[in-house]
């Protein structure tokens, strides 16, 4: 289990499985496919995407997947 620090310090945990979509995402050169990933990482990326790690976006006729800039949502 990992902790991601939000704005204003808020610790959130997330799991090592998690951890590892999350990474994926972020080491992805542009939105990352929904059909790239398998059943097991679609359901924690969907989970992420409730918990506002991660947002849903349609890119190039696509379901993809990117990484919510939590910084841009308490400053809006």
């Amino acid at each position: 289990m990992k902790f991601i620090e939000v704005s204003g310090g808020f610790l959130q945990p997330i799991s090592n499985e998690e951890n590892i979509v999350l990474e994926r995402v972020r080491g992805h050169d542009g939105p990352l496919p929904k059909a790239v990933l398998d059943e097991r990482e679609r359901e924690l990326a969907t989970n992420l995407v409730r918990r506002g790690f991660l947002t849903r976006i349609m890119h190039e006729n696509k379901l993809c997947f990117t990484l919510n800039l939590l910084e841009d949502l308490w400053e809006s």
